[in-house]
């Protein structure tokens, strides 16, 4: 059911007549996003009811607690279009897009953190923290996506976490604007002494807030954030004049070397398993910045998505060799302690067989990969095609990936051998998590065409597989469309996983429905408040 005038009315003196829309075409816009074909079988989703543009945190508090009176769900979202962040479980809810919530509040290079809002995205943080020397890191779905987001609510894999870290660990303190329309603060956030640090040693509600993948806006929404910086060593990204040849598409200019203070290898191995346990090595001596097991993407696209399909066809990677072979970035404050590191990165290469091949350590391909893998290319889940992981997951220790990944392998050979798959494998990575003190999270990507019914049934039959616990991944099988992209009513991730692992899903239940006891937070990329009840 829509709002009634009423409703739509309350709304609208909230926010002001010039912030909030019903218009169709717009209300189109945020349910014809990437992704739904495969998720719905459709171009589209169902559109909100509305979308509201809070301008503060005071505007965002009166919308929620609307909501609570009204019984009209809502979620908040910034800078992913994509089904997991517009998608809403019933018809009755709106969208509280968070886009002039924009600011940069604070850098602090004291004590190394910066304070912003919800629409600020990583790469207009990352330019202004790295004229002060100081980095943000590399989110895998690249620099435009949100600070916020990435840090207290979806995913944040980053794949600078050897040096950066990931998956919360970088928030300090947060504003947090509770289903209910009340405030939280996290850590010293709003106190006296700033933003600095979080909740002390021991349990914390940044555990709450979102653990390993994030509540994707179903419980509340985040309104000011502190973030960790990094030291960095090089000139802001801004500062740099990137280069390409004349005819080449401007997705394709670079950088010309890699900075002074940063030092890039790209290592063969004789094997898999000897690769990954050098990574290993590397990774827990801290010595490097960034370790990327069998992460050999450049990330350099041509300009449309017909020569970038003419450019795979034509010179397809060679993934038997790319999946033995690491990039390693190592960083140092002064040439003295950048030429250690290197020696200790290669001290680790020698002792496990490794060696550089010429082909893959030129000026230009150590550039494109820094380039890559520190900043970005700018371009980004752009091509009008889809795809999927395999069971990236299935986080833990080097051995049991060198285990499980052959399953893996095994159940995808049959659709790459038939064809069904545009493109059979986008390429395998592990990347660490932390310094492979939890170990590593890995996954083979696929792209597919979601308008060639032959390849989306394929995709669909390939995820009925690892989506079954008792199908040949057991346990460790569901997929996440590349970063817990799961649609909950259509795959009940936690209802399906929850009593293999101690029903951790009846935990998040409840502190779920503690939250929102009024259950206005749209749950569909989190966790339903209960489950459907089984006919029978």
């Amino acid at each position: 059911m829509a709002l009634t005038q009423q409703e739509y009315k309350a709304l609208e003196d909230i926010v002001g007549p010039e912030y909030i829309t019903q218009d169709p075409i717009i209300m189109e816009s945020y349910c014809q996003v990437w992704g739904n074909k495969l998720q719905f079988g459709d171009k589209r989703h169902r559109p909100p009811a509305a979308v509201v543009l809070p301008g503060s945190v005071e505007e965002i508090q009166a919308i929620v607690k609307f909501c609570n009176r009204a019984g009209i769900l809502f979620k908040p979202f910034a800078r992913a279009f994509e089904y997991v962040a517009t998608y809403l479980s019933n018809d009755r809810g709106i969208l509280i897009e968070l886009k002039r919530l924009n600011r940069i509040l604070e850098i602090d290079p004291k004590n190394q953190h910066a304070v912003v809002e919800p629409f600020v995205p990583v790469y207009q943080l990352q330019d202004a923290a790295s004229k002060l020397g100081f980095y943000v890191g590399k989110p895998g779905v690249g620099y435009s996506a949100s600070c916020i987001s990435l840090a207290c609510c979806h995913q944040e894999m980053t794949i600078s976490q050897l040096y950066t870290s990931g998956y919360g660990r970088n928030v300090l303190g947060c504003e947090w604007v509770l289903p209910t329309g009340d405030i939280l603060h996290l850590g010293t956030a709003n106190r006296e002494g700033g933003w600095f640090t979080g909740d002390g040693p021991g349990f914390s509600l940044r555990g709450i807030l979102r653990g390993r993948a994030g509540a994707n806006g179903g419980h509340g929404i985040i309104t000011k954030c502190s973030v960790k910086i990094y030291p960095w060593y090089a000139k802001a990204p801004s500062q740099y004049e990137l280069k390409r040849e004349p005819g080449e598409a401007l997705s394709a200019a670079q950088l010309e070397r890699v900075p002074e203070n940063y030092w890039v290898d790209v290592i063969t191995f004789p094997d898999t398993e000897s690769m990954m346990k050098a990574a290993r090595e590397i990774g827990q001596a801290e010595i490097a910045c960034i370790v990327a097991p069998a992460y050999m993407n450049t990330g350099f696209h041509e300009e449309g998505n017909d020569e970038q399909w003419a450019k795979m066809q034509a010179s397809p990677p060679d993934l038997a060799k790319f999946a033995r072979m690491m990039p390693v970035i190592v960083n140092g404050h002064s040439p003295r302690e950048l030429d250690y590191r290197r020696k200790a990165v290669m001290a680790a290469m020698e002792k496990w067989g490794g060696w550089l091949e010429p082909e893959w350590n030129t000026e230009k391909i150590k550039a494109q990969i820094f380039q890559y893998q520190i900043w970005s290319t700018g371009v980004h889940l752009r091509a009008t095609g889809d795809f999927m992981l395999s069971t990236q997951g299935a986080d833990g220790a080097v051995e049991m990936q060198l285990k499980y990944r052959p399953i893996e392998f095994e159940a995808l050979r049959p659709f790459a051998e038939a064809g069904d798959n545009v493109h059979p494998s986008m390429g395998m990575s592990y990347r660490p998590m932390e310094h492979f003190s939890l170990g590593c999270s890995g996954g083979i990507a696929m792209g597919i065409d979601p308008w060639d019914p032959v390849s989306l049934a394929a995709a669909r039959k390939y995820l009925d597989i690892v989506y079954d616990p008792n199908g040949p991944c057991r346990r460790f099988g569901y997929t996440n469309r590349g970063a817990m992209m799961q649609v909950e009513e259509i795959e009940h991730i936690h209802e399906r996983w929850g009593p293999i692992y101690d029903h951790a899903d009846k935990w998040l239940q409840k502190v779920r429905n503690m939250l929102d006891p009024n259950r206005v937070a749209d749950w569909s990329a989190y966790i339903p408040p209960e489950y459907e009840k089984k006919a029978g």
